[in-house]
C-alpha cells in the first residue's frame, strides 16, 4: 500500500485502468468458457435436465452436498429398480393384428413310426407365429355404374358415383388422409413421397400432392378449426408455446423467419385440443390474434410477446418451473457448482408433483380429489420449498462471483422477473408446474421442420398449421389420424354446420367411444 501511495498519479491511474480491464476480461473469459462447456454439453452430453445424484458433492462444499442428497432424494423414484432388467423379452403380437394362417403338414415320407413302423395320426397342432409385412400401395378402385333405359326410349338413368373429396376426383378420401399423416405425422417431405410412389409404379407429381393436402385443408381443416377455435377458448386454462421456422421468400431472395404458435387444454382435460397458428413475426399481434378476448389462466414461459395480451385482457399468467430449472441445469453442467443450492428445490417441487400423482393413481382418485390433494400439498409443502428457493436465490444474486451473462445469472433473473408467474400454481391446483406438455407437442413440428426445412411460402405454413392440428389432437386423442381424416372427409357433405363439432378430432373421438362402449354393452 506504502509503495502505490508512492506512485506518480498518472501510474496509479493507469494501474487501476489495468486492474478493471483484467477484471473484465476475467469475467468475459468465465463467460466464454462456459459458453464452450455449454456447447460440448449439447454436442457431447447428456439431455436430461435432472441433477445426478453425488454431482454436487464432488466439490466438496457440505452445503452443496446436502443439496444434492436432496436432490437425490426428490428425484428417486420410491422403489424404484435399481437397474434394468436385463433383456427385453419376446412380446407377442397385438390381437387385433389380421392373422393369416399357413397349414403345415408332414411329409409322407416321415409319417411312419421309425420304431414300429405303424401309421401316425394327427393329435393337434403347434402354433408358430411370425410378423408378415404387407407394403402400402395404391389399389385402384373401379365402380361400375348401372345404366337402365326406358324401353321407349323416354329416359336413362345411371347409378350415381360416390362423391369424391374434389369434383372429378382421381384419388379417394383415403389417399388424401395417407397424404396427410406421411407428411405431417411421419414427417415425410413430398418429394421422398414421390419417389416412394414411383418405386411402387404410381407417378404422383409433389404438386399434385400438394393441390390434395390444399383440399383437404379448404374442405376439413379450415372449417372444423374455425370451430375448434371457440372450443378451445371456452377452457378456463390454456398452454402455449412457439418455435421459430424458416420460410422461402420470392425470387431467391433468401428466406426469413417464421413464427409457429401452439395453443392446447389441459392434460388432466377430457378431450384434448391442440390448435397450431401460424404467424409471419413473433410480435404481439400473434397472441392478440389467436386469443381475441378470451380471458384465463395463460400457461407460457416469459416471452414478452404474450405481454399486451396478458394485459389487455386480464389474464393470470402462470410460468413454467422446466424453463426456470433449465438455467440452473446448464449453469451446473458448465462448472458453477452454486447452481447445485437453486437446482435441489427445484427438483423437490416436481418431487411432491410426481409424489401427488402417484397417490392419486394408487388410490384411484378422481379428478376433483385429485386436485384436492393436489392443492394440500402445495399449501403445507411446496409453499415451504418455494420460500427458501427465493432465499437462496437473494442470496446468490448478491455473491460478487455470479456473474449477470451467465447461465446462473440468467436464471436468477429469471426467477426474479417470473416470480408472480412462477407461483400461480401454488394456489390454483389445476394449474401444472411445466409447460412441457406444450413444448413437447411443439416438439413434433419442431421434428418435421428438420425433414422438410423451410415453408415455401405464407400460405405453405397456414396450410401446415392447420393440418398439424388435425393431427396432433387426433394423435392425442388416441385416434389414428389418418383414419380420422379419411372417415371426416366421407361425412362433410352430409353433416350440417350445426353438427360440425361431431367433426373435430376430439369429438370425432368421443363419438367412437361412444360407439364401443354401447357395442361393450
Amino acid at each position: 500500500m506504502i509503495e502505490r501511495m508512492l506512485l506518480a498519479p498518472d501510474t496509479q491511474r493507469l494501474i487501476d485502468a489495468l486492474e478493471q480491464r483484467a477484471d473484465v476480461l476475467e469475467r468475459e473469459n468465465k463467460i466464454l468458457r462456459e459458453e464452450l462447456a455449454l456447447l460440448k454439453q449439447h454436442l457431447f452430453g447428456r439431455r436430461s435436465e435432472r441433477l445426478e445424484s453425488g454431482q454436487a458433492g464432488l466439490f466438496g462444499l457440505d452445503e452443496l452436498r446436502e443439496a444434492t442428497r436432496e436432490a437425490a432424494r426428490t428425484q428417486a423414484r420410491p422403489g424404484a429398480r435399481s437397474s434394468k432388467p436385463k433383456g427385453h423379452g419376446r412380446k407377442a403380437f397385438p390381437a387385433h393384428l389380421p392373422r393369416e394362417t399357413v397349414t403345415l403338414t408332414v411329409p409322407d415320407d416321415k409319417r411312419t413310426c421309425p420304431d414300429c413302423g405303424q401309421a401316425m395320426r394327427s393329435i393337434g397342432h403347434d402354433t408358430t407365429e411370425r410378423g408378415h409385412f404387407v407394403p402400402a400401395q395404391f389399389v385402384v378402385r373401379r365402380y361400375e355404374r348401372e345404366k337402365i333405359a326406358c324401353p321407349a326410349g323416354h329416359a336413362v338413368v345411371t347409378a350415381q358415383a360416390p362423391e369424391g373429396v374434389v369434383p372429378r376426383a382421381k384419388y379417394e378420401a383415403s389417399a388424401y388422409a395417407h397424404l396427410v399423416a406421411s407428411k405431417y405425422l411421419d414427417h415425410i417431405p413430398l418429394n421422398r413421397l414421390e419417389g416412394i410412389f414411383k418405386r411402387q409404379g404410381t407417378d404422383l407429381a409433389k404438386q399434385t400432392m400438394w393441390d390434395m393436402l390444399v383440399a383437404v385443408d379448404e374442405q376439413l381443416a379450415q372449417p372444423i378449426l374455425e370451430h375448434g377455435r371457440l372450443e378451445l377458448l371456452r377452457e378456463s386454462v390454456l398452454l402455449s408455446d412457439e418455435s421459430p421456422v424458416r420460410m422461402r421468400l420470392e425470387e431467391g431472395r433468401g428466406s426469413k423467419e417464421t413464427w409457429v404458435w401452439l395453443w392446447r387444454s389441459l392434460r388432466e382435460g377430457v378431450p384434448q385440443k391442440v390448435l397450431v397458428d401460424f404467424k409471419l413475426n413473433k410480435n404481439r399481434d400473434g397472441p392478440k390474434d389467436f386469443l381475441g378476448d378470451w380471458t384465463g389462466t395463460l400457461i407460457c414461459d416469459g416471452t414478452s410477446a404474450q405481454d399486451g395480451v396478458v394485459d389487455a385482457n386480464g389474464i393470470v399468467r402462470a410460468g413454467c418451473w422446466a424453463h426456470a430449472r433449465r438455467y440452473f441445469k446448464k449453469a451446473f453442467d458448465t462448472g458453477t457448482k452454486e447452481a447445485a443450492l437453486c437446482l435441489a428445490p427445484i427438483g423437490r417441487l416436481f418431487w411432491l408433483e410426481r409424489a401427488v400423482n402417484r397417490r392419486a393413481d394408487r388410490l384411484e382418485l378422481d379428478l376433483a380429489a385429485r386436485r384436492e390433494l393436489r392443492a394440500r400439498v402445495r399449501t403445507q409443502r411446496s409453499a415451504v420449498v418455494h420460500a427458501k428457493l427465493y432465499q437462496v436465490a437473494a442470496r446468490l444474486d448478491q455473491a460478487a462471483a455470479t456473474l449477470a451473462r451467465g447461465q446462473l445469472g440468467k436464471g436468477l433473473s429469471y426467477l426474479a422477473r417470473q416470480r408472480g408467474p412462477l407461483a400461480v400454481f401454488l394456489a390454483d391446483a389445476r394449474i401444472p408446474i411445466h409447460n412441457n406438455d406444450s413444448e413437447r407437442d411443439l416438439r413434433h413440428i419442431v421434428v418435421g421442420r428438420n425433414n422438410w426445412q423451410v415453408f415455401a411460402s405464407p400460405k405453405g405454413g397456414e396450410v401446415a398449421c392447420r393440418l398439424y392440428s388435425l393431427v396432433l389432437s387426433a394423435k392425442l386423442n388416441g385416434i389414428d389420424p389418418r383414419e380420422y381424416i379419411q372417415d371426416a372427409l366421407g361425412r362433410l357433405s352430409t353433416t350440417p354446420q350445426s353438427r360440425i363439432a361431431e367433426l373435430t378430432p376430439w369429438g370425432w373421438a368421443a363419438a367412437r367411444r361412444a360407439e364401443r362402449e354401447a357395442q361393450a354393452n
